[in-house]
């Protein structure tokens, strides 16, 4: 029953009152009571922050922590004096119940009105960066390097900064958060990242030297927070790659769900769904399309299950992908528990993840395994381990029988190369002077259009050492940061070579930098992390590449490439013989044409390319896993 005041006075002291019966109540532990007569205090006087407060540690004592928080975040607009308190209250209830955007919403509720408290900005930089949310934690990131300077908040921004792209300003807030605590693993790995965006070879080298003792100390017990996908571009050590994706998939510890038990149907199509937030122009998108669009529509049944960021659902090879699938199914609005049941209803075979452990990943659906089989395919090169994944696609070559012991999954090998590749594309030739993509007419263009956190010291120092064995050579390579770029040349004249002869290609859309890759004579490639689009990319256009054997599925992907159009002599035992090699074929014009021609002439007939005949081997693949599923 609502109360009635016949005056102001009256009626503020029945409140008066009716707030001290409630605390009251609570210091006896009468907490349903006390509910009951806060909520009547409520109904009269909707803006009483201190009955709020009140009505919400009641809640808190009786365990009722969502509407806790709810509480709280509502007395932030309405508390004078305690918006900070009920704020980080309401988070921290919010958190310990899985719903960190609720958390974020009360922390960007708080920032309104206290825009620069050093928590605030350090929590909302946190969350969005968990999240993979980077562009938004941004502001809050350059907020905190001039509020926050301590250990902890460099690093947080420093990271956010990073992950935003912007390693040139990370660079600073990291050193200096590694200067004052050069012990703390966390930040070696995460300037050691940045160092190796920048080309800082000194500075990587000697961080590398570092992780690589922490790694000997702590053995088993690894105690470095590194992302998997990082420590595939500077270690070729396997084990190392598995404990450090253990650490990568720890937050999903405890949370996978018991394998389903898998019954074949016999005689209807595969269900099969393709989980992925790269469905767009991507590289991943370049070479599964093709797939897609040759998979046996009598044996198969596609779905195309998309967590693409809105900004990006345009081009294309999205619209391609989008008519080749029987149905598309949209997650990116759903939490993964909403995911996993809109999949589960969907009643697949086989659920592929297109993206393992990189950026933009929805594993914490395949941890609820909404699908009896599970597969790991394309999108990372190793083991996903500890996310319910059963199975992973791969070759001989990048997973050798020797490598089953550092794979959780189940590994079904293809017989030629394990990376699918799309025939209908563009076949790119030669159709002007090289001086159009500002390259010289003579001598030999060398090319790497690897990301640059591929190229290593001793790499470079062997592609210089190259450049200075064959002259008039230029090495051309993809455009980079300032920073960067003059980090390169000045590396390069220490060992010897004038700057100018690295040549930065500027960054244009996939289609046109395709077709300005013919004008390249020689690929050269990176480790112990290939190029392994970019090498598809350059066999497609001509150009040979040369590369050494790896240890890793990282570092083996261009020798599997190069068996699969026919060049295993491009393949060299190590870094030295490579550099010979690359010296031999750039000294050889004849040999160099003879390359050139049976890389056109591959486009036609060799198994990397052969889309028809790859989507055939891939669903053989398939059915196998399936079968091997139904055995138990």
């Amino acid at each position: 029953m609502p109360l009635y005041f016949p005056s102001s006075s009256d009626g503020r002291r029945v409140l008066a009152a009716l707030y001290r019966q409630a605390l009251e109540q609570y210091g006896e532990g009468a907490y349903e009571a006390a509910l009951t007569t806060v909520s009547r205090l409520l109904q009269a006087e909707r803006s009483n922050a201190e009955a709020y407060i009140l009505a919400a540690t009641v809640h808190e004592r009786l365990g009722n922590r969502l509407e806790a928080a709810g509480l709280f975040e509502r007395v932030i607009a309405l508390t004078p004096s305690r918006k900070r308190d009920v704020a980080f209250r309401a988070c921290s209830h919010y958190l310990e119940t899985g719903r960190d955007d609720l958390a974020l919403r009360a922390l960007l509720a708080l920032h309104r009105y206290m825009p620069d408290d050093v928590d605030a900005n350090h929590s909302i930089c946190s969350l969005y960066r968990e999240a993979g949310r980077y562009p938004d934690a941004l502001p809050y990131a350059l907020k905190l390097v001039t509020i926050g300077r301590d250990f902890d908040n460099w690093l947080n921004a420093g990271m956010v900064l990073l992950g935003a792209g912007q390693a040139e300003k990370a660079f600073v807030v990291l050193k200096a958060a590694y200067e004052a605590r050069p012990t703390e693993r966390l930040a070696l790995t995460e300037l050691f990242w940045c160092a190796m965006n920048l080309c800082d070879f000194d500075l990587a080298t000697r961080l590398q030297g570092e992780l690589e003792a922490a790694y000997a100390a702590d053995g088993a017990v690894l105690d470095i927070r590194e992302n998997v996908f990082r420590a595939l571009q500077w270690s070729g050590d396997e084990a190392y790659h598995v404990l450090s994706a253990i650490r990568t998939g720890e937050k999903h510890r405890g949370t996978v769900a018991l394998r389903r038990p898998y019954k074949a149907r016999p005689g209807q199509r595969l269900r099969v769904g393709y989980v992925s937030a790269d469905l767009y122009q991507h590289a991943t998108l370049s070479l599964l399309t093709g797939v897609i669009e040759n998979h046996d529509r009598d044996r198969f049944e596609i779905f195309g299950i998309c967590h693409t960021a809105a900004k990006n659902r345009k081009g294309m090879l999205r619209q391609r992908f989008l008519e080749a699938i029987d149905h598309y199914v949209d997650i990116l609005n759903l939490d993964d528990d909403q995911a996993a049941a809109a999949i589960r209803q969907l009643d697949l075979d086989i659920l592929i993840d297109l993206k393992g452990f990189t950026f933009e990943n929805r594993l914490g659906i395949f941890c609820r395994r909404p699908a009896p089989v599970q597969v790991a395919y394309l999108g990372f090169p190793g083991s996903v381990v500890g996310v319910g994944i059963d199975y992973a696609i791969a070759d001989s070559i990048v997973a050798p029988p020797s490598s089953d012991q550092f794979y959780a999954e189940k590994i079904f090998r293809l017989p030629n190369s394990y990376q699918c590749n799309d025939n209908s594309r563009e076949k790119v030739m030669r159709d002007g002077p090289r001086s159009l993509h500002g390259l010289p007419e003579q001598g030999v263009v060398f090319c790497s259009f690897n990301q640059e956190v591929k190229i290593r010291y001793q790499v470079f120092k062997t592609w210089m050492e190259i450049l200075k064995s064959v002259d008039g050579s230029v090495l051309w390579l993809i455009d980079m940061l300032p920073t960067t770029r003059d980090n390169l040349r000045a590396a390069a004249v220490r060992l010897g070579v004038a700057p100018e002869r690295l040549i930065f290609a500027p960054k244009k859309p996939l289609s046109e930098h395709l077709r300005r890759v013919p004008y390249a004579d020689i690929a050269l490639d990176t480790g112990p992390c290939n190029g392994h689009t970019t090498t598809a990319d350059a066999l497609w256009a001509g150009v040979p590449v040369l590369t050494w054997k790896g240890t890793n599925f990282a570092g083996r992907v261009s020798e599997s490439l190069l068996s699969a159009v026919g060049l295993t002599e491009l393949v060299a035992d190590d870094l030295t013989e490579f550099g010979r090699l690359a010296v031999e074929l750039a000294q050889d014009e004849v040999r160099q044409s003879h390359l050139r021609q049976n890389l056109l002439q591959a486009r036609d007939t060799a198994p990397l390319f052969d889309t028809p005949r790859f989507t055939r081997d891939f669903e053989a693949a398939l059915v196998a896993i399936c079968a091997d599923a139904a055995k138990g």
